[in-house]
């Protein structure tokens, strides 16, 4: 059983390293926003130059395949929604400004990425699942809630592609014969090849869970047979 701990822990330390340093990045950016907010009203083009410096800075450094601010509804002075986010090697800017109603998938503010940490105050890490509209690959999102005078003026946040994380974790996962969830239960990524991103498991048939610090994520591993 030490072993098996070791070799799990192997894994958690991983998604550990990578996450929490995504995390103070992002407190990094909430700090350059909530010193903008707390001077008065802001408008997107303030607000995208407040950021945009460190986001580029931290695409060049980091695991990650896009960045950036997520106003909340009317917390800019001159647009009512708008994003401004930074993606792919050639660090494309992405900015949107309005989104027509809530079915259209620019109308952010009701996907879990940007109502949990609106709803908990706190950062959260949302995923696995398909960013149509960044990406159209299996992601997981890290946000944090930029509260300016007691009210959330947005959410600044870090796209991982699923891709990377499979480079990143599976040599490790596989010599632990493990597998990586988020909180519902839902395989990130797995040793074993016919669990597919996204797919649903059944905790209880797990041995051992792992969870990773302050994360929405733990490791299982199926108890192995005793030779």
């Amino acid at each position: 059983m030490k072993v098996q701990t070791a070799e799990l822990s192997t894994c958690v330390e991983t998604i550990e390293r990578h996450f929490h340093g995504i995390l103070a990045e992002l407190e990094t950016m909430r700090g350059l926003l909530v010193e903008l907010f707390d001077q008065g009203p802001v408008d997107s083009a303030v607000a995208r130059a407040q950021i945009e410096p460190h986001v580029r800075g931290f695409l060049a450094t980091a695991d990650i395949v896009g960045a950036g601010y997520v106003a909340a509804r009317n917390a800019l002075s001159d647009e009512p929604l708008y994003l401004a986010w930074w993606q792919g090697d050639d660090q494309q800017l992405l900015a949107e400004s309005d989104a027509p109603g809530t079915g259209d998938p620019l109308d952010y503010t009701r996907h879990p990425w940007f109502r949990t940490p609106e709803r908990t105050g706190q950062p959260y890490v949302t995923g696995p699942y398909v960013d149509f509209v960044c990406t159209d690959e299996y992601v997981m999102t890290s946000t944090a809630p930029v509260i300016s005078r007691g009210s959330m003026v947005g959410v600044v946040g870090a796209d991982t592609l699923v891709e990377t994380l499979e480079g990143l974790l599976l040599p490790s996962l596989r010599s632990a014969d493990a597998t990586l969830v988020n909180d519902q239960g839902r395989t990130v990524v797995s040793a074993d090849p016919h669990l597919a991103t996204g797919s649903l498991l059944d905790l209880s048939t797990y041995a051992e869970v792992v969870p990773c610090r302050d994360l929405p994520m733990s490791v299982v591993r199926r108890e192995r047979p005793v030779d």
